[in-house]
């Protein structure tokens, strides 16, 4: 009895043997892994560049550069600029772009005067501001505002430039406030609409002092910059080069959202949006301004296909954009 005890005793300790457990756990565990291991995020594919694009660069660039390689310096990061567009950090002037080569100095002022007299329409009734027209508003306050931002950077005389920086911060001010339909918020509106209205017509503006440069998210929120990029793009562009005939037709208006495009793509890869850190977000941003102005030298060129080919990869890097980071 005592010897049948004994020995299932040692043949239990012999199953539990420390050894062979951790033995066994080794083999088991690379078929354990791939339960346990979590899923590779989903992400949008990579933007394509096109025989058009591509040319414009070397394949290697090291093999065209003179001299010594510069010392490395304790900070890798690119200013938002040049990790954009390395083709304007060339040309970047007080910390910015040279807007110019983004956008003409009339079409900032023909945004302006079209975005003030729309706002007009939200601000004829408290009630009608209250029913939703406060989410109008905030559109044109928001694209109001990245206006004069630009305008008060430009590199090149442009109407409104002394009064710009100030108008910025009341535009982004009365923008931001119009996230909600309140007595407040439309007292406000209607007060900038009349700001504006004295501004186009050539009265004189008292306003605080401001600087040239630009806090970006400060100015205007991404989402309603968003929507001003696919009227942009839907609504116009995309419109306007389905046919020659509708090419022909509606030439000023695609060079005018053509060159909005390509200033706003820039601003939305700034510093302190949301996914403005994000490589493949930043490439698709740089897709979008790179065939922006490729629509404006098809449209001064009088090349319809051109200008077709160039629209149809605006969608393209706003459809894959959209697949991924869309809010």
């Amino acid at each position: 009895m005592g010897q049948t005890v004994r020995s299932r005793v040692h043949s239990n300790l012999s199953v539990f043997n420390p050894i062979t457990w951790l033995l066994t756990a080794l083999l088991l565990e690379p078929l354990q892994a791939p339960i346990w291991a979590a899923a590779p995020p989903k992400r949008a594919r990579p933007p394509h560049f096109g025989k058009s694009i591509t040319d414009v660069f070397f394949p290697d660039a090291r093999a065209k550069l003179v001299g010594p390689r510069p010392e490395k310096s304790g900070s890798t990061s690119l200013p938002p600029s040049a990790s954009l567009a390395p083709s304007q950090s060339a040309g970047a002037a007080q910390g910015g772009p040279w807007w110019s080569k983004l956008i003409a100095a009339d079409v900032v002022e023909d945004e302006i005067k079209a975005q003030q007299l729309e706002l007009g329409e939200t601000v004829q009734t408290v009630s009608k501001f209250k029913g939703g027209d406060y989410q109008r508003a905030r559109l044109h306050f928001s694209v109001l505002a990245t206006m004069f931002a630009i305008d008060a950077q430009y590199d090149g005389a442009l109407r409104w430039q002394r009064e710009a920086p100030a108008l910025r911060d009341l535009m982004a001010r009365a923008g931001f406030n119009c996230k909600v339909g309140t007595d407040g918020s439309y007292k406000e509106a209607k007060a900038r609409y009349e700001d504006l209205q004295n501004l186009v017509r050539g009265s004189p503006m008292q306003a605080p002092s401001a600087g040239p440069e630009a806090d970006w998210p400060k100015v205007a929120d991404r989402p309603p910059l968003m929507k001003r990029l696919e009227q942009a793009q839907q609504q116009g562009l995309a419109v306007w080069s389905a046919s020659a005939g509708e090419f022909s037709r509606h030439a000023d208006e695609m060079l005018h959202e053509a060159q909005l495009i390509a200033a706003l793509a820039e601003v939305i890869a700034r510093e302190g949006y949301e996914f403005a850190d994000d490589e493949i977000y930043r490439g698709f941003a740089l897709a979008m301004q790179i065939q922006a102005l490729a629509v404006r030298d098809a449209v001064e060129q009088k090349n319809y296909e051109h200008a077709r080919q160039a629209v149809g990869e605006i969608s393209k890097a706003c459809a894959n954009c959209h697949e991924g980071f869309r809010n």
